[in-house]
């Protein structure tokens, strides 16, 4: 008996033992208050879209055939009869003064590395830190995809890299490399010397675009406007198909529209007159646009939008159908768990805060919500309003002024 009984208190007090334990544990862990930090954020008030650029074209033929230079780059202004490209009768001839242009480029770095001394470049780590920051730009152009900067990044890390040759002793390789090249090049500038080629030149004054994609005898800046909304939304789908046999096309102005189809109750959120940004899709930098006209007829439940564009780049003036997030505002405040919103006893939408082991309210003006989070307004200096960094509580029970919390 006595030993059953001895038995019986040894596994309570096991029990008990383990219970107090996992309960210990329980506290240790276990955080019934979750708090997040106020920090600043920014969001848009956007919508994604799909368009069409619409410009005055006047294409350009070609009436030599062959292969085909360009004088000028694309949104280059260009005057009357004046030249903007070359027709060359070889087939290969455009290949050979790309490969001449990328030699001259590589002689002109190694030269610029070979001609300079230790002490113009500095100590081997400077270099090094410029092979470095060399890497990082050109791994920003290619991760960011701005193709534009690609050249430039290249050619900077490839100068570094002879620079840090040249400062080695290693300079005297470079002679050996620049002779060879400039025997490839001059052989190549005598083959494309001996090519016949034929001076094309502009039939207007404008700014010249080297693509052809057909849409430039449908639709221009003119008759946009005579068009019925399902008439450009068929434009707006159609396939584009590059134009062969063309040398290019003159744009009439650097002004041009990007026409857009949206449901009527996205059309009401454009107003006329007033701009607004849009981020192409691929090109990097934003455009601002001027809400220039909207339409609206019988054949369709949209609306058609016209967006004027007074900006006329390379990058612009290659495209034709191309998507667009069109921001009509910007609005910056504060990010907070939507969770977190709570009222007073005077029924005042706000937070409380964890305030050196004391909860506080403080009270919030709600500029945007999202999925899950909400944006309020920062009075910056006002205590009674959340602040940055402040703590704030997304979670737990029994919350109330003045309540300590360890």
């Amino acid at each position: 008996m006595k030993n059953t009984m001895l038995k019986t208190l040894a596994a309570l007090l096991a029990v008990f033992l383990i219970g107090y334990a996992g309960y210990q544990a329980w506290t240790f862990f276990y955080n019934p208050y979750q708090t997040e930090i106020a920090v600043t954020y920014s969001v848009n008030e956007s919508i994604h879209v799909n368009g069409i650029a619409v410009r005055t074209e006047t294409v350009i033929e070609d009436q030599y055939g062959g292969s085909v230079s360009y004088i000028h780059e694309d949104a280059a202004k260009v005057l009357r009869n004046k030249p903007v490209a070359y027709a060359h009768t070889s087939s290969d001839t455009v290949t050979k003064m790309a490969r001449a242009a990328e030699l001259e480029k590589e002689i002109s770095l190694l030269e610029e590395a070979a001609s300079g001394v230790s002490q113009l470049y500095g100590s081997s780590e400077f270099i090094n830190d410029q092979i470095g920051n060399s890497v990082l730009a050109y791994s920003n152009v290619i991760a960011n995809g701005d193709y534009s900067g690609f050249s430039s990044a290249k050619d900077s890390l490839l100068l570094s890299i002879n620079k840090k040759t040249s400062i080695t002793g290693e300079e005297n390789k470079f002679a050996e490399r620049i002779a060879l090249l400039k025997a490839e090049y001059d052989e190549l500038q005598s083959e494309i010397a001996s090519d016949d080629a034929k001076t094309v030149t502009s039939p207007k004054t404008g700014y010249f675009i080297s693509s052809v994609d057909g849409f430039e005898n449908i639709i221009n800046r003119e008759n946009l406007f005579e068009k019925s909304v399902s008439e450009i939304e068929d434009i707006i789908n159609q396939d584009v198909v590059t134009a062969e046999q063309k040398i290019g096309k003159i744009a009439d102005s650097y002004k041009w529209y990007y026409v857009i189809s949206v449901s009527s109750e996205d059309a009401e959120r454009f107003t006329v007159g007033k701009n607004v940004t849009v981020n192409f899709d691929g090109i990097n930098s934003s455009v601002k646009l001027e809400i220039f006209e909207k339409i609206e007829d019988e054949t369709s439940e949209n609306m058609i939008i016209v967006l004027l564009c007074k900006t006329f780049t390379e990058e612009l003036a290659s495209i034709r159908q191309i998507g667009a997030d069109i921001i009509f505002s910007t609005i910056s405040g504060l990010r907070i768990s939507s969770d977190s919103i709570r009222f007073d006893e005077d029924q005042q939408i706000g937070v409380f805060i964890l305030d050196r082991s004391e909860v506080k309210f403080r009270a919030i003006e709600v500029l945007y919500s999202g999925s899950g989070y909400t944006v309020v307004k920062w009075s910056q200096g006002n205590k009674n309003y959340l602040q940055l960094f402040d703590e704030v509580f997304i979670g737990g029970n029994d919350l109330y002024v003045g309540k300590l919390i360890d």
